[in-house]
């Protein structure tokens, strides 16, 4: 009996663009005066009633010998709910359109717990961490095998951490509007191992074939410079720019085990990546952010992709209502943001 080895893999940073633009719990979190938007790398480390309505990835995988593979077309939604104001649950999904070769379909759905564990106004300094499951076979399409990452048949639990620093509290006014955050998940299925029974098309052998599902790292962080909070705690500047909040950022992705023998042909223990720079304007109800997402290596993609969002308020526009913590007190919230 023949004997074949495949291993799983995010094939060209399709998935970790996903990763990047359609991860539940996309929100902005305030500690003390800073206020920390939601990113497209990684998420921001706090809990919030928000809807994001769409987030949008686009990215081009390249092949293995350099040239021009699938383009994918990512649309997604995400509500987070708050439970107290430390505690939130949130759901969300994403519809994939790719193109060479054509092919649409709608991802599983994720769900995610997220809490607070920490928080120092004084210092705009926060630590939470999350579980989150992504349920396989949730995802529907007639075609679903033909996208470059497909939904899995398998559910996938990650545990999160998330930290987020600002630098209101340094002396140098100029120095006042940095902030960073950081994210790291590590990704396990729940079926690591799965053995099939196939049959070689040629020859009409049948074998045994070996699928595994690595173990996977990612990591991220933002470097942000808020002009909003210049505005509100430095000096005022130009009506155009008191909303914006600049930043630079980046997310990878590292196979850690259960990766197999390396296959000609697949970046099966390459690390994966994009960073870019990006822009968010945050209005009093809403936030709309873009990212230039640049490969990090050929096994990340063809060219520069793009991921948007657009995040809705809902602790902002029904405070009292759908965006109030089902328990207990809302968040505080400084006058002057």
């Amino acid at each position: 009996m023949a004997h074949k080895t495949s291993v799983a893999y995010a094939g060209a940073l399709i998935a970790a663009a996903a990763l990047a633009g359609v991860s539940p719990a996309r929100s902005h979190t305030i500690v003390g005066n800073r206020l920390f938007p939601a990113t497209l790398s990684v998420d921001d480390p706090g809990v919030n009633d928000e809807l994001a309505l769409p987030s949008f990835v686009y990215a081009a995988s390249a092949n293995y010998d350099g040239t021009l593979g699938a383009l994918s077309y990512t649309f997604a939604w995400e509500y987070q709910k708050t439970i107290t104001a430390d505690f939130s649950l949130a759901i969300g999904s994403a519809f994939t359109h790719q193109a060479n070769p054509s092919s649409n379909g709608w991802g599983n759905i994720e769900t995610q717990a997220k809490y607070v564990f920490y928080q120092n106004p004084e210092h705009e300094f926060i630590i939470a961490g999350a579980v989150n499951v992504e349920w396989g076979h949730t995802g529907a399409s007639p075609d679903f095998t033909s996208l470059a990452s497909p939904p899995d048949r398998y559910s996938t639990v990650t545990p999160k951490l998330y930290i987020g620093k600002g630098f209101g509290d340094v002396e140098a006014d100029w120095a006042k509007p940095f902030a960073i955050t950081a994210e790291v998940d590590y990704s396990l299925s729940t079926h690591p191992i799965d053995v099939t029974l196939q049959q070689d098309p040629d020859s009409g052998i049948n074998y045994i074939a070996l699928t595994q599902t690595p173990t996977r790292l990612t990591y991220g962080a933002t470097l942000q410079y808020s002009l909003l909070y210049m505005n509100s705690y430095v000096h005022e500047l130009p009506e155009v720019f008191r909303r914006l909040i600049p930043a630079f950022e980046g997310i990878f992705t590292s196979p850690v085990s259960n990766i197999g023998p390396s296959v000609p042909g697949e970046w099966t223990h390459t690390t994966t990546g994009v960073v870019g720079p990006s822009l968010y304007y945050i209005g009093n109800y809403f936030q709309l952010g873009v990212m230039a997402q640049l490969p990090i290596n050929q096994a990340s993609g063809k060219h520069i992709g793009v991921a948007a969002v657009l995040d809705f308020f809902l602790d902002d526009i029904a405070p009292e209502t759908i965006g109030r913590p089902l328990f207990g007190p809302p968040q505080a919230r400084p006058g002057r943001i």
